[in-house]
Order: structure tokens, then C-alpha cells, then sequence
């Protein structure tokens, strides 16, 4: 793979981020907090700033988390530390490579089989992998700007249908809903960890930083914002009722007899995200597995990658049981992607201390 460049990496991580928040996440956040949603959301960013600030603080070289584990550690810490990071990468893939075949049956193609969409995602993911993670993140780069007009114009076509009692009572559901029960929605910006595995292909350790800092405030802002607009839209309890909220609103946008179905727009949008998500993630989790056992090749190891994750999803039976399964493993991948940085670096940086006192 070749240097990935500041604003590509920042691409790559925003979409990484966001495409949780155009499915079933902001349902979780709302069932928690009410239409308070976007205050929860605006906490967790803060949080997730001040523990990717620490993590930063730990880090000094350009060196992945499970090589890093491997020097201080013998070959097993090293295994364990890859298994812990490829199990959360596959979670959260997992997740999201379930729910989304979903949004497509609802909107597009609601006379075909889920399991026929799932195995379209697949093949296509398959073939994104073979490409190339380098092609991926080059097609991101371009399509995310179009997205984020497209997302811009959204909102503003949905000011006729803002009212501010919506989100009356400020707090929603309760502040011990929003700043203690609500710190579970970290769990979107757990793909933060990809930032951290591709270290050694950033141009330096602070243009990662950079790029980590800037992925994290805009998806933190399009969360607070769409969050923010559901809210206005529909009241509570009536918001926590649609298991797509996202889709429900741009059904909403009618702009002529010529173009009434803007959420068939928006599913394509979804879709080209999705597969480049589904292509990186394919890509991460074939290299993290390279990296913990030392192969020498990668390309072999992507069909047996796709065809576990497409396994996994097929397991839920409706949308509903793929949600409350979202929402286990999202509890599961976040503490791994916030706190195995941590601890490893934390290592590192008192080795180091070490390591200078007895010099």
C-alpha cells in the first residue's frame, strides 16, 4: 500500500463514521435520550476528542498497535491484541453490512430477498477488496464532497417541516439518560481504531493526528445535525418508532411531480458509501489477520474474510432482530477500539520513560 495523504485518510475515516449514522444508529440514540439525541451526541464527541487526545498524547511512532504489542510483548500478546482488533473491525462490519441490505428491500427492491441483497453487497465488497484499498479510498475522496452537498441540501429542504416544540423538554429523557447510559454511543466512532493500524502508511504522526481530529468533529457534526433535524420533525415518542430514521425524513421531501422520491436519491448515495465502507473494512480486517500472524500475502485471504462476514449477517431473522444484534456488538467493539490504544500505548510510553532514565 502507498502513503495515504491527510485529506484522503480524514475522507476515508468520515465515511467510516457516518454511514452508522445514515442506518439504525441514531434509533438507539433516540430510544435513550429521547429527542434530546442530539445533545447525547454532541456529548459523546466531546468524549470521543478527549480520549483520542489522550491516545495522541501515547503515541510517538509511526508504528501500529499490534506491532507495537509484539515488541513489548512476546508473539502471544501480539496474537491476542490482532484477534481483540479483528474481532472488533468484524463486528462493527458485521453490523452494518446487515442493517443495510435492509434499508434497500424497504426503499428499492421490497419484492426480493433479503438474502439475495446481502449476497449483491457481498460479491460486490469481494470485488471492491480485489481492487484495491488505494482505489477505494481515491473514489471516497471524490464522492464524500458530493455527499456532504447533498446532505446540505437535505436539510435545508426540510426546514417547512421544523418546529422547535419538538425537541421540548431540552433534555428529553433524563440527563442521567444522556451524559451516563448515553456514553454506549461512542460506539460510532469506534472505526477510529483504523486510523491507528494504518499508521505506517500516513506521510507522518501528525498529519494521522490531523486527520483524526477533523474525521471525528465533522462526523460528530453531521450526527448532531441529522439527530438534530429528526428531532424537529417528528416528536418523541413518536420518533423512536421508525427503525430507519434517516430514510423516514427524506420521505418526506416531495419536490415536484417530476422528482417525488428523493429517498430513492439518498438509498443511492447509501449504497455507494456502503460498498466503499464494506471495501475498506475488507481490506482492514484481511491486513490486521496479515499483520498478527506474519503472511506474506493478502489478496487470498479476502474471500474466506467475505464470505464469514456475509455468514454472520444472514443470522437475524427481520430487521429488528438485526438492530438489537447491532447493538450487542457495537457494546462489544467500542471499549476495544478506545481502550486497547490506551493500554498499549501507555506501555510504550513508560518502556520509553524507562528506557531514557536508565540511558
Amino acid at each position: 500500500m502507498n502513503l495515504i495523504g491527510k485529506k484522503e485518510f480524514s475522507s476515508m475515516l468520515i465515511t467510516l463514521m457516518s454511514v452508522k449514522l445514515l442506518l439504525s444508529y441514531p434509533l438507539n440514540l433516540i430510544k435513550n435520550s429521547g429527542n434530546a439525541a442530539w445533545i447525547q451526541m454532541i456529548f459523546v464527541t466531546l468524549i470521543c476528542l478527549l480520549i483520542f487526545k489522550v491516545t495522541t498524547m501515547l503515541y510517538e511512532k509511526k508504528i501500529n498497535i499490534i506491532e507495537l504489542a509484539g515488541i513489548h510483548g512476546n508473539k502471544a500478546v501480539r496474537i491476542i491484541v490482532g484477534l481483540l482488533i479483528f474481532i472488533a473491525l468484524f463486528l462493527n462490519m458485521v453490523s452494518v453490512m446487515r442493517i443495510f441490505p435492509e434499508s434497500v428491500k424497504i426503499v428499492l427492491l421490497p419484492d426480493v430477498e433479503t438474502d439475495i441483497i446481502i449476497g449483491v453487497c457481498t460479491l460486490t465488497v469481494f470485488i471492491g477488496a480485489m481492487l484495491g484499498i488505494e482505489s477505494a479510498v481515491r473514489i471516497n475522496y471524490i464522492f464524500l464532497p458530493i455527499c456532504g452537498i447533498l446532505l446540505a441540501a437535505f436539510l435545508l429542504l426540510l426546514l417547512p417541516y421544523y418546529k422547535i416544540e419538538n425537541i421540548l423538554p431540552l433534555f428529553g429523557n433524563g440527563g442521567t439518560n444522556i451524559f451516563l447510559k448515553g456514553i454506549s454511543g461512542l460506539s460510532v466512532f469506534s472505526d477510529i481504531i483504523v486510523l491507528n493500524i494504518l499508521l505506517a502508511y500516513s506521510k507522518n504522526i501528525r498529519e494521522a493526528r490531523d486527520s483524526g481530529y477533523r474525521a471525528i468533529i465533522i462526523s460528530g457534526t453531521v450526527g448532531v445535525l441529522t439527530t438534530l433535524v429528526y428531532g424537529l420533525i417528528y416528536p418523541y415518542p413518536v420518533s423512536k418508532n421508525f427503525v430507519l430514521p434517516i430514510y423516514q425524513i427524506t420521505r418526506m421531501i416531495n419536490l415536484s411531480s417530476f422528482f417525488n422520491r428523493f429517498e430513492a436519491l439518498f438509498q443511492f448515495i447509501w449504497s455507494i458509501l456502503v460498498f466503499l465502507y464494506g471495501t475498506i473494512y475488507v481490506y482492514m480486517l484481511c491486513f490486521v489477520w496479515q499483520t498478527t500472524f506474519g503472511l506474506k500475502y493478502i489478496r487470498p485471504l479476502f474471500l474466506p474474510v467475505v464470505l464469514l462476514v456475509s455468514a454472520v449477517a444472514l443470522i437475524p431473522q427481520s430487521i429488528m432482530d438485526a438492530n438489537n444484534m447491532e447493538r450487542v456488538f457495537e457494546n462489544i467493539s467500542y471499549p476495544i477500539a478506545f481502550l486497547l490504544p490506551i493500554i498499549i500505548g501507555a506501555i510504550d510510553k513508560r518502556k520509553g520513560i524507562k528506557e531514557n532514565e536508565s540511558s
